[in-house]
């Protein structure tokens, strides 16, 4: 447990994924997430068709690029911390046009007040060092009515979760998303205390849900 709590706390310290991180993640990371990825990428493409989106923590880009390849009238923005990922995703979207990655960080987004229809983000709110802020800008540049979808990684599930989770997916991929979500994520009482709270302190109080699907949570928040 300390040497977990001990990785955790690196990746809120160093928000940015270094140069070597970023070559390790698109190589290995990205195919373990892929097909969670690629079920978010059509889910999302079911609420909304064309506007303008932004991928808070785009990493490598292989949500971004899905979203992109499956909804051509859709603008994609992925942001991110990581010059090196930036550079990948970009590399990685070379042929598609409706989606560019930025250099920047989600506590001062590049982009006007309620100017976007939509916003997500899978697996980076446990990097986030101040997300009081980001949640705010999220609400700041949203549109009336936009909703953001914000992904994260769920550990130490109820036993009744867990279950379900090894009937629909069986021991091997559960133990294998189990061990990733303990690194990268939070646990399912941080979610119902810690979490809470932190939304409870930002513009979306009073409009937001959290819905477990399979060892994610999802944060749905609507301005």
């Amino acid at each position: 447990m300390c040497l977990i709590k001990f990785i955790r706390d690196i990746q809120v310290k160093f928000e940015a994924i270094p140069t070597l991180g970023a070559i390790f993640y698109n190589a290995f990371i990205k195919k373990l997430l892929s097909k969670s990825e690629t079920k978010i990428a059509l889910t999302i493409i079911q609420r909304i068709e064309k506007g303008i989106l932004i991928d808070i923590g785009s990493g490598t880009g292989f949500l971004s690029i899905e979203i992109a390849k499956r909804a051509p009238k859709l603008t994609i923005y992925g942001i991110d911390l990581s010059k090196k990922m930036v550079e990948i995703a970009t590399r990685n979207a070379r042929d598609i046009k409706n989606v560019q990655f930025k250099l920047s960080n989600a506590t001062d987004l590049p982009f006007e007040d309620e100017s976007i229809d939509f916003i997500v983000s899978t697996g980076s709110f446990h990097h986030w060092q101040n997300p009081v802020k980001v949640f705010n800008e999220c609400y700041r540049v949203l549109k009336s009515k936009g909703e953001g979808w914000i992904y994260d990684g769920c550990s130490d599930l109820p036993e009744e979760e867990v279950n379900e989770l090894l009937r629909k997916y069986g021991f091997l991929r559960y133990l294998i998303s189990s061990r990733i979500t303990k690194l990268h994520g939070f646990t399912w009482e941080e979610y119902n205390t810690k979490i809470k709270n932190i939304l409870e302190q930002t513009k979306f109080k009073d409009s937001y849900q959290m819905v477990l699907i399979d060892t994610w949570m999802k944060i749905t928040l609507e301005k």
